[in-house]
């Protein structure tokens, strides 16, 4: 979790504001200037509140008490570092609609801003109060009382953590092609060989431990930490597939006002049959930033080096360079989220590879709805496509594959914290290599808890 006000506030909002505009256009009074809230509107999503607020603001004599427009005056005060504004403005709407959600997360905000934690916090306990809230955004908010508190006791950092145990099911342990047989046309030591299949279903269990520290500097600068541990042990073939990951983080975050940056190292193990597999290193970058109604961006990039420590594989190596493209909505009445990403980079086998470097480029969507208090689901998918550029020599030709995945899941909440997790999940490769072709499909049921 992040301690900062403006992460958080920007995060917020990209999760609550459509609800608030949209609620609040059926209430528009006919003799307001339709053309000035609609400038004020696109100048708010262009994030240029100062001018928003410039618009707005001489109007208020006039114009006070129609819902759209004190919502975007509101919204264009606390966007231009007028917190105090933006609570008389909110405390116009409350007055007539105290159910407005939205209003009452940017209350919060307000009063964050303004260093009132004790009020922000029930501000926000009052949304989570509230039914047919998206997950992500419940736990935001959870996440922003939990800071407002904080900062109400002058807490500079803060801690938070999760422990999560499943069992599933997976029909191809391996990856392996389903196929009889396969001939491989392009080597002459096999020419004449074929290849057996050895698809394995099998029924796993799960482990899963994390923690993240945060630590505020002062209101723009933050430094962070953390850590994760998965694992995964099958039932009948674990002496071949057992598995588990580390994985650390380091790094420092900076708040702009509408934008958030993070920049940090990050390093992993990966250990098969309880011996150490892969050793990884990198960099990442995170940039985001939210607009008003509802949208955020983000960008991100990343450079990660592998390293095969098991015998015989280090010409595996390789350093993956990606960039990543992100927009986020909040749709409807606000219990629901999409998302749309695309991603791009290259594979270079530094470790000399027979098939060479590989790029790669590919969409994901992702759909969450909240279907009352307690329960919420999501849908992902996603594609992946892929270009080898050395000739694989079983083949004699130039590997090229599309990876589809998609993903069903259902969130059920049994308390604060803890919550039940049933997932579904199907992936498929396609390779002009038959050898590298498979599909399977894997379910699991989670418990986890978050603290």
């Amino acid at each position: 979790m992040r301690t900062s006000n403006q992460p958080f506030s920007r995060r917020l909002t990209s999760m609550a504001c459509a609800l608030c505009l949209a609620f609040g256009a059926s209430l528009a009074h006919a003799e307001i200037n339709q053309a000035v809230l609609e400038k004020a509107d696109a100048l708010l999503k262009a994030g240029a509140a100062e001018e928003a607020y410039q618009l707005l603001e001489p109007l208020e004599l006039e114009a006070a008490g129609d819902q759209v427009y004190d919502y975007l005056l509101g919204t264009a005060a606390l966007e231009s570092k007028r917190p105090s504004k933006a609570t008389f403005v909110y405390e116009r709407i409350l007055a007539v609609t105290p159910d407005y959600v939205g209003i009452r997360a940017d209350m919060g905000r307000a009063y964050f801003a303004l260093g009132d934690f004790g009020r922000a916090k029930i501000e926000f306990e009052t949304v989570l109060s509230f039914q047919n809230l998206p997950q992500d955004l419940r736990s935001t908010v959870e996440q922003y009382a939990k800071a407002a508190e904080s900062r109400a006791q002058d807490k500079r950092t803060v801690f938070n953590g999760y422990v999560e145990m499943g069992l599933g099911h997976d029909t191809n342990i391996t990856s392996a092609n389903r196929a009889a047989s396969l001939n491989y046309p392009g080597s002459a030591t096999v020419a004449a060989g074929t290849y057996r299949p050895d698809a394995k279903s099998d029924n796993y269990a799960t482990l899963g431990l994390g923690a993240e520290l945060n630590h505020r500097i002062d209101a723009q600068w933050g430094f962070y930490a953390g850590g994760d541990y998965r694992g995964r042990a099958y039932n009948r073939y674990c002496d071949n597939t057992c598995s588990a990951t580390v994985d650390a983080r380091l790094g420092t975050s900076y708040s702009g006002g509408s934008w958030l940056f993070r920049a940090g190292l990050v390093g992993g193990n990966y250990t098969l049959n309880s011996a150490s597999y892969r050793d990884t290193t990198g960099v990442t970058t995170d940039w985001r930033m939210a607009l008003t109604n509802g949208h955020q961006l983000s960008l991100g990039a990343s450079a990660i080096q592998a390293k095969y420590g098991a015998t015989g594989l280090s010409n595996q190596n390789t350093q993956t360079n990606s960039v990543t493209g992100g927009w986020l909505v909040s749709l409807g009445d606000g219990n629901s989220i999409f998302s749309l990403t695309a991603s791009a980079g290259v594979e270079l086998a530094t470790g000399g590879r027979e098939d060479g470097n590989k790029q790669f480029s590919g969409p994901r969507v992702v759909l969450q709805k909240s279907f009352n208090n307690n329960l919420g689901g999501y849908v992902t998918s996603g594609a992946s496509f892929s270009k080898y550029s050395g000739t694989n020599t079983l083949y004699n030709l130039t590997r090229e594959e599309t990876l589809y995945d998609l993903g069903l899941g259902l969130t059920w909440s049994l308390g604060k914290g803890l919550s039940l997790r049933p997932q579904l999940s199907y992936v498929k490769n396609v390779s002009n290599a038959e050898l590298y072709s498979y599909d399977k499909t894997d379910a699991s049921i989670n418990l986890r808890l978050d603290y």
